[in-house]
């Protein structure tokens, strides 16, 4: 999924919601229960005919009893929701209900929610972020999730979705990359990096290769792009060792970073980057090309 190429505007509006909820609800039908979908529906419009905070307590928790565990779209089925499960596709659901209320109590209804919530709610919570109201009173909170050790609950946070690159600082955004590289995430499905790019988070790129490096380790080629547009003669060199090595993907980053540079100083790659290069022209090879390609080596040497 990714979020990007949708046409959905990214914050929350009154005319947006139903459409959503329609969306969500047409999805459901295809995996749920005829049951679940009917309660999810009753629900709503019981709580959008009168909005009490306690019973919404007890239907966003009580997603669970009524939907299927394993229940889950089938893969590419939808470009906003990609595979997400039905847990978390009915909660957001109810979500997109709670955006309605007033501030006050969307606000005070949210944070109690994710003061108790599972692994699965804390992942609907922040996987509906992006159609929220009120990111101001939401973005501690956000801040706060990446944090978790729980890789579901971050890449609900970072992958996929705009909220980030929306709503935080540079010095948010950094850390969120740079753990991002650290547990090996897919970088390409962090909507904005090819936006939100800064100085500093270049240095610290460059300064996390140079020590993985020393370590015999290595560090995802994804990593350069936020390095572009900021080539200083460090990481020049950076680029250059990457444009040497005997991964194919480090020289595609390479290439990828040349193709856009306009400092001069990485003009002694080009000759050998030529194929690299005629990939790109030709538009074979991108950042999200490389991206795919990364995350589909990774699978399968989960698999292995």
């Amino acid at each position: 999924m990714n979020l990007k190429e949708i046409d959905e505007p990214m914050n929350h509006s009154d005319r947006m919601e139903p459409r959503m909820r329609e969306r969500i609800l047409t999805l459901l039908n295809k995996t749920a229960s005829p049951d679940a979908v009917a309660w999810l529906q009753q629900t709503i419009a019981s709580q959008e005919a009168h909005f009490e905070r306690r019973p919404f307590y007890y239907a966003f928790s009580g997603v669970s009893r009524h939907f299927d565990k394993a229940g889950r779209l089938p893969e590419d089925s939808d470009e906003i929701f990609g595979d997400w499960d039905e847990y978390r596709l009915a909660r957001v659901g109810l979500l997109l209900l709670l955006a309605k209320q007033d501030e006050a109590e969307f606000v005070e209804t949210f944070h109690a929610l994710l003061n108790t919530a599972d692994l699965r709610e804390q992942v609907a919570l922040f996987s509906a972020l992006p159609w929220l109201p009120h990111p101001e009173k939401l973005l501690e909170a956000a801040v706060d999730g990446l944090r978790s050790n729980i890789v579901d609950i971050f890449d609900s946070i970072s992958l996929d979705n705009s909220f980030p690159a929306e709503n935080f600082s540079d010095e948010a955004w950094n850390q969120m990359v740079l753990k991002a590289i650290f547990i090996t995430r897919p970088l390409y499905r962090i909507m904005g990096i090819g936006d939100r790019k800064n100085i500093l988070l270049a240095e610290a790129i460059s300064d996390l290769a140079h020590e993985r490096w020393a370590a015999g380790r290595m560090i995802t080629p994804e990593a350069w792009q936020s390095c572009e547009g900021f080539i200083d003669d460090r990481i020049a060199g950076d680029i250059a060792k990457m444009a040497e090595s005997d991964q194919k993907e480090d020289r595609a980053a390479a290439a990828l970073v040349f193709s856009k540079d306009d400092s001069g100083k990485l003009e002694a790659l080009r000759s050998g980057l030529t194929p690299e290069l005629e990939r790109i022209a030709n538009g074979d090879l991108t950042w999200k090309t490389l991206g795919k390609t990364m995350e589909e080596k990774l699978t399968r040497k989960c698999l292995t």
